[in-house]
């Protein structure tokens, strides 16, 4: 089971997770270093080239995937970004097989616990909100490993 945020490129992140001082372009790195997973925003995957995926790639670790949020034209990325990615490519939210359920609440515990329960496996918990809240990701991402389903 993956936890995972809308994008990782959040000004409201700045000082509370990033540090003030830290380089935009080393921020995927900074998230990669707490979270196994993002979904990227059909904005940024849109116009994403080979180089700039191949620089996400560069920036995480092998365990760590990549989720699509849809987009409402129903255009999925590129084959490029996708043979960038390889096993990395986690795939489209809701298409398939990726089952995703998203959360916009706070870190009520026992509500993550009832939507992680509820969720198989393989699925992804996508935390939205703007920016997502870090309390829910870390809750969430703790309740996984609690309950044996981090993989």
């Amino acid at each position: 089971m993956f936890i995972a945020s809308l994008g990782w490129d959040h000004a409201g992140w700045s000082g509370p997770f990033y540090p003030d001082d830290l380089p935009p372009e080393w921020r995927l790195a900074f998230y990669a270093n707490e979270f196994r997973a993002v979904v990227v925003p059909a904005a940024l995957w849109r116009k994403a080239d080979a180089t700039t995926v191949g620089q996400w790639v560069a920036d995480t670790g092998e365990g760590f995937r990549f989720f699509f949020e849809p987009d409402v034209g129903g255009a999925v990325p590129s084959r490029a970004v996708l043979a960038v990615l390889g096993e990395r490519c986690g795939g489209v939210l809701g298409s398939g097989g990726v089952a995703a359920a998203h959360w916009a609440g706070g870190a009520e515990a026992r509500a993550l616990r009832d939507v992680l329960e509820g969720m198989p496996a393989d699925g992804v918990l996508l935390v939205a909100g703007e920016p997502p809240s870090l309390a829910a990701l870390r809750m969430a991402q703790t309740l996984v490993q609690l309950l044996g389903r981090d993989g």
